[in-house]
């Protein structure tokens, strides 16, 4: 039970991660598009379930 409980609290801060990198990138890159960052965004969550 431990060790599901550690997978579960690492992929949410691997969430929380890839959020806060979509968000630094719609602010700061002025040539981002939505749909360049849903792109991106998931690329980096399938990341998250491969792993």
């Amino acid at each position: 039970m431990d060790r599901k409980q550690e997978r579960t609290n690492q992929v949410n801060v691997d969430f929380t991660e890839i959020v806060k990198k979509a968000y630094e990138k719609g602010v700061n890159e002025t040539e981002m598009t939505v749909e360049k960052l849903l792109e991106d965004l998931k690329t980096d969550l399938k990341q998250i379930v491969i792993s």
